[in-house]
């Protein structure tokens, strides 16, 4: 599966790194990818902000609360 850690990157950054991995595998064509972004509550509010804008939704994994699943 395709993956996106964002552990070191700064909040700023965030939107620029989601966009560009979500918008390349849309075109992929890819089914399923994950992003991991650690526990932090304020990252995963700026995911789900750039997964918004493309009409996209994320879960987390049962296994992994970092680690958010989206399903293109």
């Amino acid at each position: 599966m395709a993956t996106l850690d964002l552990h070191g990157t700064k909040h700023a950054d965030v939107f620029r790194k989601v966009d560009r991995f979500i918008g390349e595998h849309i075109q992929r064509g890819t089914y399923e990818v994950e992003i991991i972004t650690g526990f932090s509550k304020p990252m995963k509010k700026l995911v789900e902000d750039v997964l918004n804008d493309y009409g996209l939704t994320a879960e987390e994994s049962w296994m992994n609360a970092g680690k958010l699943i989206i399903k293109m």
